[in-house]
């Protein structure tokens, strides 16, 4: 899910797959097709990160050619990620209903096999155990102090230094820079740095209404308890 720490997991899987030896990152492209085309005739792991769901990639997944890495997010939070990296006002990204096709990418996502499915606020507070769950996923051994190594590299404040180092205070260009390495941009980070729950600071009641009378149900069945228990979803 977009704005939900799906970069961190991307690191982590490439971390661990080109540690271990059984390929490298391929990065992120527009279309699935043009990862493959990348890596053509090679029998190497091949670490890529998609947002899309697609039969394409669905298709590799039934077919046993792949393995899936998936996190999720309190949509609420995922709403004021977006407002903070689009520096955009509620009503714009509203009115565009950007949460419909996370949610619907949701469900196909998750239902695919040999995907391990994260919840954000559990990833976030233990990057270690995610490295673990990961690790194990791919079955790649590591113990549990490599697994905190690794899990030292990619902290909110080494990851923040890393962005920090995109931005040239002496350029006038509002273009965001993006590393292909890492997939890192210039503005990953936001001013509240992933918090949990941050939509309670930055959503009006009214707002927050808006997103759980339409994304109620989804919420109450990931586990988030609603702030007015008299709206249903839709």
């Amino acid at each position: 899910m977009k704005r939900s720490g799906s970069t961190l997991q991307y690191q982590l899987a490439a971390h661990l797959v080109e540690g271990a030896g059984l390929g490298a990152r391929v990065g992120w492209t527009e279309k699935f097709a043009d990862a493959v085309a990348l890596t053509a005739g090679t029998r190497a792991w091949k670490v890529y990160k998609n947002h899309n769901y697609s039969e394409e990639i669905a298709a590799q997944f039934r077919a046993g050619q792949a393995k899936g890495i998936y996190v999720y997010r309190d949509v609420r939070d995922v709403f004021v990620s977006f407002m903070h990296k689009q520096d955009a006002p509620f009503e714009r990204l509203w009115q565009r209903d950007i949460l419909r096709e996370l949610v619907e990418n949701d469900a196909k996502w998750t239902a695919l096999p040999d995907m391990l499915v994260s919840r954000y606020e559990e990833m976030s507070q233990d990057i270690a155990a995610e490295v673990g769950r990961i690790a194990a996923h791919l079955g790649i051994p590591v113990s549990h102090d490599e697994a905190g190594a690794i899990a030292g590299e990619y902290n909110v404040e080494l990851q923040k230094a890393r962005t920090d180092q995109f931005k040239d205070p002496k350029s006038l260009s509002s273009k965001i820079t993006f590393d292909p390495h890492s997939l890192l941009h210039d503005n990953h980070i936001s001013k509240t740095q992933g918090q949990v729950g941050q939509w309670r600071d930055y959503l009006s009641q009214a707002q927050v209404d808006l997103i759980e009378t339409r994304y109620g149900d989804w919420l109450t069945s990931h586990g988030y308890a609603l702030s007015n228990e008299s709206v249903s979803g839709t």
